[in-house]
């Protein structure tokens, strides 16, 4: 092995963003002054990556001067460490330089030779109970030993002793010593280490790997083990040498200051290349992350400090925020909203809230503001001011995020900054439409891209440049169609008493009874629901009207064609009389006659069904199959009953064993059939027998696999049953309800197939909406959500919605949150699924296009290291599209995962 450099390098890392100055708070202060140069700082190795994963633990422990690098100044990261350099960088981290370097030369038994770098470090480790000769020779008993002990890789089991030993916790590894540890390799562990493995799992120092393994004899690299001791310091009574630790009391663009826990204040410079880290992940942060009061630790060289952790982000502060009535200068004293004036220091700082340097000349009336005491310090002067928002007069472009009309209150994100931004509207806003038309407030939706002015923090203009998609579903009481019938007015249940939506071009009628409806077949006083897309209605449902649908009655005397009466006798025995117009649609097995048909065909005796509305009948079917939802099925009397959607209850005699086909079933039996199944009777020519039962079912499958040659699909239901269904010959609709192909479809595709027993009748291609959530209204039942082609989209789910987390948990919409990754559809029953993607952060490993995977770097147990992509996914890095392929080793990316594959990867 190359002998090492015993002198310190440093490792560089992200640059920090400038502050703008302000003044230093405290009373007593000590200011570390030493010049400071980079000639003698090492501030980079060659080898270690900007981004590389233990890029902050390596840095931090070089600067403390704990790890060296290697002669030609790399680091060597992934190389294994020897058991002689864990010791060495032990010794350095409990601060024992000074005792290494007054130890005399030590000869070693022959079983524990080291590299004379390390001897003096070795000794040392030995007399502090690091490692001892009895516990060493065990180890190598019976082992045959390629080289000498301390070249030897160290194991993680052995680390994790050592460190253990390192920071003073030897006593809780005794007490762990009988407890198992929760690794499936747990029987591997060496029983003299037990306690070790355990007490650094317990403290967060090592963990396991995603397998559930701990794998205690395999070898430790040099980050690794850099990782380890960073962690482990947080349990230290005493910081290495170089690391300093205090609540933070003032940052600027150059320097830092911190009070210990005696009142003492330190200045110390800040380099363009001091790095920042928070206490959540290893990700470095941004110097305004940082708040006054945080607790931090520092590592200075030279009177600067080239690294900066939280230790504690908890505020030890009294906040008070309003809006500033009165700044008086003269008595120094801010007077907020809350009618208080409260005491400012002398030496008051001003910043805005990214931490940027005022002057209390920027700081005037109106401005949201917070007044900070810091409670560290003994005061009832306020030391700090926080602007929040000073009075903003504008014109811009942005985004609706929310709006309010209620309390006039929106909020935008402004195009040029990307900052979300909440205004008042003024009681005489003026708000138009591209074309310059006037609208009121309820012209205006979260998503869309407007023109605003702003006047002393009001919103004065709004100007509609771009609408989004808003969908919304209205219900009410039908009350005509406008003359020129492109309008439909209701009488609304809710709101506003009396509406009228302009109707979309081919706008679909949907009533229960009615096959192929149309607008002219609505009634005055049906009770419709509406789905309307951007104020224009692509839907009429209705869910309610007088409509008599009178089935399976029997024609009680031959039609009179002279006074074109007919008389049926209902299920009950209680007659009916029609008066039968030529206009009446006349049907027998599926084809339509003409209406001079009908007195020949139906005749006394015979089973029609009679579609009634408003007093006139629309339709008369010959009763061929009777449809409706299983009430009874009694097999020891063979009796039958359904229940039609007109409320009858008609029973029939299974006079012979019918036929049943259950939806998308074989070989299905009349056991299989269940009370509360919709179910067709289909009967014989002459009515009297029940010749087959078919069950009929419209559900959503997900595809898994599409074999466009054969025209079939794989899918899987709700409870994840496969079944594969052949498409040839079967209706296929897009979304749109326009005509779709098979090629349409891609694995993980959502569809709604029809089945009536084993025939497919329809195949309907669901098209979720997946994007990021830019808005969330709970007590509106909305969501805003920017799809992955950057269009904006209000949903809103109304009441009728169920919301999950990818792994299934059920959620709600209270619960979601702007930037979520979202999938929004309907099922068969209409009901919105919204469905929230799991984000991870994670480093990139490699990606292979044979299987479409991409391999992730695990950085701790548990972690997935591959995942399948979606076939539709969004790759990107900000507004730039990327392919799988642009993703390579080492790159950090945002998933988000849907169903186990990633649907979205942020660069």
């Amino acid at each position: 092995m190359n002998t090492k450099k015993l002198a310190s390098v440093i490792v560089s890392s992200l640059i920090m963003s400038s502050l703008a100055a302000t003044p230093v708070l405290g009373a007593s202060i000590v200011t570390t002054s030493a010049a400071t140069t980079t000639s003698n700082v090492k501030l980079s190795f060659p080898d270690v990556a900007q981004d590389y994963w233990g890029i902050r633990h390596i840095s931090k422990l070089a600067l403390e001067g704990i790890i060296d690098g290697f002669e030609d100044g790399t680091y060597r990261s992934e190389n294994s460490v020897t058991q002689q350099d864990v010791l060495i960088m032990a010794v350095r981290m409990m601060g024992l330089q000074s005792e290494v370097d007054s130890t005399a030369t030590t000869v070693f038994p022959e079983f524990l030779q080291v590299s004379d770098y390390a001897r003096k470090y070795v000794e040392v480790a030995r007399q502090k109970g690091l490692i001892s000769y009895e516990e060493e020779k065990a180890r190598t008993n019976g082992v045959k030993q390629t080289e000498i002990w301390g070249q030897q890789k160290a194991t993680r089991e052995w680390v994790a002793e050592v460190v253990i030993r390192a920071i003073g916790k030897a006593s809780m590894a005794e007490g762990l010593s009988g407890t198992s540890s929760a690794f499936k390799d747990n029987n591997e562990i060496s029983p003299s280490t037990l306690g070790y493995v355990n007490a650094a799992v317990a403290l967060k120092i090592v963990d396991g790997f995603e397998d559930g393994s701990f794998q205690p004899k395999g070898a430790v690299t040099r980050a690794q083990m850099a990782t380890f001791l960073s962690r482990s310091q947080k349990e230290l009574a005493t910081l290495p040498g170089h690391a300093v630790k205090g609540y933070l009391t003032n940052l600027t663009s150059g320097t830092i200051s911190i009070m210990d826990d005696l009142g003492n204040t330190s200045t110390y410079k800040l380099s363009s290349n001091t790095t920042f880290y928070g206490n959540k992940n290893d990700k470095a942060i941004q110097p305004k992350e940082l708040q006054e009061t945080y607790q931090v630790t520092l590592v200075p060289v030279n009177g600067t400090a080239y690294y900066v952790e939280i230790n504690s982000d908890e505020l030890h502060m009294d906040i008070h925020e309003g809006q500033l009535l009165n700044l008086n200068m003269s008595t120094f004293k801010a007077t907020l909203d809350d009618y208080n004036a409260y005491d400012l220091a002398q030496d008051v700082t001003v910043t805005d809230s990214e931490g940027r340097g005022l002057s209390l000349a920027d700081v005037v009336a109106g401005s949201t503001v917070q007044l900070r005491k810091s409670q560290l310090v003994d005061s009832d002067k306020y030391t700090s001011i926080v602007v929040k928002q000073i009075p903003i007069n504008k014109t811009s472009t942005g985004d609706i995020q929310m709006i309010d009309a209620a309390s006039r209150q929106v909020t935008l994100v402004d195009a040029s900054t990307g900052e979300a931004e909440s205004f008042t509207l003024s009681s005489t806003l003026v708000a138009t439409l591209a074309d310059n038309s006037l609208v009121d407030l309820t012209a205006l939706h979260v998503g869309d891209t407007v023109e605003y002015t702003v006047k002393n923090s009001v919103v004065v203009k709004v100007t509609v440049k771009k609408q989004a998609d808003v969908g919304i579903t209205v219900e009410g009481t039908f009350k005509q169609l406008s003359d020129d019938k492109s309008a439909i007015i209701i009488n609304k249940t809710s709101g506003k008493p009396v509406d009228i939506y302009e109707l979309n071009t081919n706008a679909q009628v949907a009533i229960n009874g009615l096959t192929n409806a149309g607008i002219y077949d609505l009634a005055s006083g049906d009770t419709v629901k509406l789905d309307v897309l951007n104020n224009k209605v692509t839907k009429i449902t209705v869910t309610s009207r007088s409509i008599d649908n009178l089935y399976f009655a029997k024609i009680a005397t031959n039609y009179d064609a002279n006074s074109k009466l007919l008389v049926v006798v209902d299920n009950n025995g209680k007659p009916h009389a029609y008066t039968l117009t030529d206009s009446v649609s006349v049907s027998y097995g599926g084809t339509t006659l003409p209406f001079s048909n009908f007195a020949s065909m139906f005749t006394a005796g015979k089973y029609v069904d009679v579609i009634v509305s408003q007093d006139k009948v629309m339709k008369i079917t010959m009763s061929t199959q009777v449809t409706g939802t299983l009430t009874q099925l009694n097999l020891t009397t063979n009796d039958i009953t359904l229940k039609t959607d007109s409320g009858q209850n008609l029973s029939f005699k299974l006079a012979y064993t019918p036929v049943v086909e259950l939806a998308n079933k074989a070989n299905s039996t009349l056991s299989d059939l269940k009370i509360g199944d919709i179910v067709s009777l289909q009967l014989s020519y002459d009515q009297s027998i029940v010749q087959k039962i078919v069950t009929s079912k419209t559900a959503l499958y997900k595809t898994a696999v599409v074999n466009g040659s054969a025209k079939t699909i794989t899918v899987t239901d709700a409870a994840n049953t496969a079944s594969t269904v052949s498409l040839d010959g079967v209706p296929i609709v897009k979304a749109d309800q326009t005509a779709g192909a098979i090629s349409d479809l891609l694995p993980d595709d959502y569809v709604k197939l029809s089945f009536e027993g084993l025939s497919l009748k329809k195949a309907e291609i669901v098209t979720p909406i997946r994007g990021k959530v830019t808005a969330v209204n709970a007590a509106t039942g909305s969501l805003t959500i920017q799809d992955f082609s950057g269009k904006t989209q209000v949903v809103s789910v109304g009441t009728n919605y169920e919301v999950k987390l990818n792994n299934g948990t059920p959620w709600s919409l209270t619960s979601m949150k702007v930037d979520d990754r979202v999938q929004v559809m309907k099922d068969a029953s209409d009901k919105f699924l919204v469905q929230v993607a799991t984000a991870a952060s994670r480093e990139v490993d490699n990606y292979n296009s044979i299987v479409n995977q991409l391999y992730f770097k695990a950085t701790s147990a548990g972690d997935r290291t591959s995942y399948s992509l979606f076939p539709r996914a969004y790759y990107h890095q900000g507004s730039t599209l990327l392919t799988p392929a642009s993703f390579t080793t080492g790159n950090v990316v945002k998933i988000y995962v849907l169903d186990d594959k990633i649907v979205e990867i942020e660069k």
